[in-house]
């Protein structure tokens, strides 16, 4: 009897450390899965240098992120001098996350000078940096890898090529264990590239596209106390973003159809007083929202990016107003 029960635990143990071991290969050996870097050259012609600059500052607006910005005023524009050259996000409240984007000037030492095209490209759609590292998602390559087709990305990065090289490194984002072995599964290679962009005669698909680009569900979607995106509740609204110096925080709007909670009862003229403006249809400021950088997209862009919002389903969720005090 008493070596049946030994064997037992024995198999126990076995399979406990099987499993152990299954998981530390699984994401410590296997992940982030990923592939050599593809090989891709980037135009140098002046018009994807300018559909570049397009992409970059007001449809993905990746200089809002990549940049050192002041938040103290509404539409979050780039410090001088900053543009590209990285961004530290600090902690994330509440969570073992501190949040730092990389510097995407052509710094040779701190930015992408010495990336190739094709590892730009691969961290951009598949979340791998050039050496090898699993990046946070936060960097929204989840949504790239199927929306930034090869023409898009290298034309993008064409155009960061051009960017005057500023030597800064805000380092790298730290996540503590154990989130940060899960997130190294978020990355995978890309099958196949995604197709061109949508032409701005198919005004809905157009927009679509550019609701995602552009990713305002990353801001706008409803998540629980732990930041996990809640079900059922796309672009619901209630985030919130701490502003910098203890001046309070800003919440992310309902922009569902909704007419008593969201923008069902904003005309276009409201929606787009916000996105050239930064006003709500009260008139109050809006902070954290990339207005200044989404402004700058063409009016056919901006009527397709309406007609997309509204065709978002309808979810009552009472928003509270962002609480924000006055420049110190």
């Amino acid at each position: 009897m008493k070596k049946t029960v030994k064997r037992v635990l024995a198999g126990v143990g076995a399979a406990i450390v099987l499993a152990i071991t299954a998981v530390i290969v699984n994401f410590y050996v296997l992940s982030p899965k990923s592939r050599p870097a593809p090989v891709m050259s980037a135009p140098t012609n002046a018009e994807a240098i300018a559909r570049g600059r397009y992409l970059v500052h007001h449809v993905a607006a990746c200089v809002g992120c990549h940049s050192q910005i002041d938040d103290a005023v509404p539409g979050e524009p780039v410090v001088e001098g900053k543009l590209g050259a990285g961004r530290d996000f600090g902690e994330v409240p509440g969570s073992p996350v501190h949040i730092r984007a990389g510097n995407l000037t052509p710094d040779s030492e701190t930015g992408i000078g010495g990336w190739t095209d094709g590892e730009v490209a691969r961290a951009t759609r598949e979340g791998v940096s050039k050496n090898g590292r699993g990046l946070f998602p936060q960097m929204p390559y989840t949504t790239y890898r199927e929306t930034l087709s090869d023409g898009d990305m290298l034309d993008i990065i064409a155009y960061l090529r051009t960017l005057e090289p500023v030597k800064n490194d805000p380092g790298t984002t730290s996540v503590s264990f154990p989130i940060s072995m899960f997130l190294r599964a978020v990355p995978k290679p890309l099958d196949a590239s995604p197709p061109p962009s949508p032409s701005p005669s198919d005004k809905l698909a157009r927009g679509r596209w550019l609701l995602r680009t552009a990713s305002c569900n990353d801001c706008h979607d409803s998540v629980d106390d732990k930041m996990r995106k809640i079900d059922g509740m796309a672009f619901a609204g209630g985030m919130k973003f701490p502003l910098a110096n203890g001046r309070g925080y800003a919440i992310a709007s309902n922009i569902t159809s909704d007419k008593a909670t969201g923008i069902g009862a904003y005309s276009d003229e409201d929606v787009r007083r916000a996105l050239e403006e930064g006003k709500g249809k009260d008139g109050r400021d809006l902070y954290a929202m990339p207005w200044s950088y989404y402004k700058g997209m063409t009016k056919e862009d901006k009527d397709a990016l309406i007609a997309a919002l509204r065709e978002v389903p309808p979810i009552a969720n009472i928003v509270p107003p962002s609480a924000v005090t006055a420049k110190k």
